[in-house]
């Protein structure tokens, strides 16, 4: 099953997502106290930022579908070469599920302690955007 499923539709709905605050995790309100909503490549923004959030295990919670979040706990203990490849993949994997994201590419990396991370472009139906994500070797 699809996270995302629009049978007999030819092209994908705009995109819209609750806005999120980077910083701390928690949505954006409006000064009435309504959800700020944002669409097309905020809204990936968005869903991608909690795709890749570490708390974010795939299979973890049942109000997602099992293709959505990120598997970064299998790379505890990893070899750096081996791990960057791994990263690599399971960015991928988490972010490919999402029918407007087309690709990810141009990873590098960096090592900051034991944790890795990883910087990429995400192409999107909108355009492309700048990404990280971090895994703890």
């Amino acid at each position: 099953m699809a996270l995302f499923s629009y049978e007999g539709q030819q092209s994908l709905p705009l995109m819209r997502e609750v806005a999120v605050d980077f910083n701390t995790g928690q949505p954006v309100l409006e000064t009435d106290g309504t959800f700020r909503l944002v669409s097309g490549l905020e809204a990936v923004r968005v869903w991608v930022w909690r795709a890749l959030q570490h708390d974010n295990t795939r299979f973890a919670y049942s109000a997602h579908t099992v293709s959505y979040g990120n598997q970064f706990h299998l790379l505890t203990g990893k070899a750096l070469p081996q791990a960057e490849s791994r990263l690599a993949g399971l960015v991928r994997e988490a972010l490919l599920v999402c029918p407007y994201i087309t690709g990810v590419e141009r990873f590098s990396f960096t090592r900051e302690g034991s944790r890795l991370v990883a910087a990429f472009t995400v192409r999107t139906v909108y355009g492309e955007m700048s990404a990280e994500s971090e895994a703890t070797l």
